[in-house]
């Protein structure tokens, strides 16, 4: 069978999956694609190791995978940078410090667009630069809203380093840091990557609620204290929403 083929059989046992129908089996895909059995044990197990199809809790039913969010993020991040950019540069001319869009990629942030700060003593970000989920602002707002099975699976399998003093290391710490930021909406870092800065970061949510970007302010620590910090977490988290509901308006 040509790989053209291959594909095409992948596709359609991807589009078999609705919200009539989130979950089949083996035996309802062979039927409904009048295909063996076994070829499509094989286009399963393919489709599994790209995470695009998942194996749910009963054995030997499937359903949609994690990877197709990771897809669908993409496709949503490429109008995310257009619509953000005006919000972040009035963000950065209101208050002088650097504003940073980040979204996942290979388990790990990536910052997409960046406003630098206007101050001398400020905090610099490059276009393209790969952090970590689980220290920093920017990395905890996408870890934060990941479904639970998935903030579990980078946590085990890139591990907790730590940068500095303030670093959370330990995995039962991360996930009660997690649960408080989307509680509250908003995610803090005290020079959790790079001691005497403090940054501060906000979700860019699609229609359903999942993450698709992270909007982030980073300064030194001493502008952001007090009022200061108070003041900046309520900005940060209303442009943020702003820029969801802009996103959401093109959502089909």
């Amino acid at each position: 069978m040509s790989t053209l083929s291959t594909l095409e059989k992948c596709v359609q046992i991807l589009n078999l999956f609705t919200e009539a129908a989130p979950r089949l089996s083996v035996d309802d895909i062979s039927a409904r694609l009048g295909i063996p059995k076994s070829t499509v044990y094989r286009y399963l197990t393919a489709l599994k190791k790209h995470r695009l199809i998942a194996e749910d809790s009963h054995p030997g039913i499937y359903r949609l995978g994690e990877g197709l969010l990771v897809l669908a993020r993409g496709v949503a991040r490429s109008s995310v940078q257009e619509i953000a950019l005006p919000f972040m540069e009035e963000l950065q001319r209101d208050y002088g410090e650097t504003v940073i869009l980040s979204a996942l990629r290979n388990d790990r942030g990536v910052c997409l667009e960046k406003v630098e700060g206007t101050h001398a003593l400020r905090v610099s970000h490059d276009r393209g630069e790969i952090f970590p989920l689980h220290a920093g602002a920017s990395g905890k707002i996408l870890l934060a809203y990941l479904p639970l099975q998935e903030q579990a699976r980078i946590i085990r399998t890139q591990g907790l380093p730590r940068f500095t003093a303030t670093t959370i290391t330990d995995p039962k710490q991360m996930r009660e840091e997690l649960a408080r930021i989307r509680a509250q909406g908003y995610a803090e870092s005290d020079g959790e990557v790079t001691e005497g800065t403090y940054g501060i970061g906000a979700p860019i949510l699609d229609r359903s609620g999942g993450i698709i970007a992270g909007i982030s302010v980073a300064a030194p620590k001493q502008r952001l204290q007090g009022r200061n910090k108070e003041q900046m977490v309520r900005v940060v988290v209303e442009v943020a929403r702003k820029i969801s509901e802009a996103v959401q308006a093109q959502e089909i």
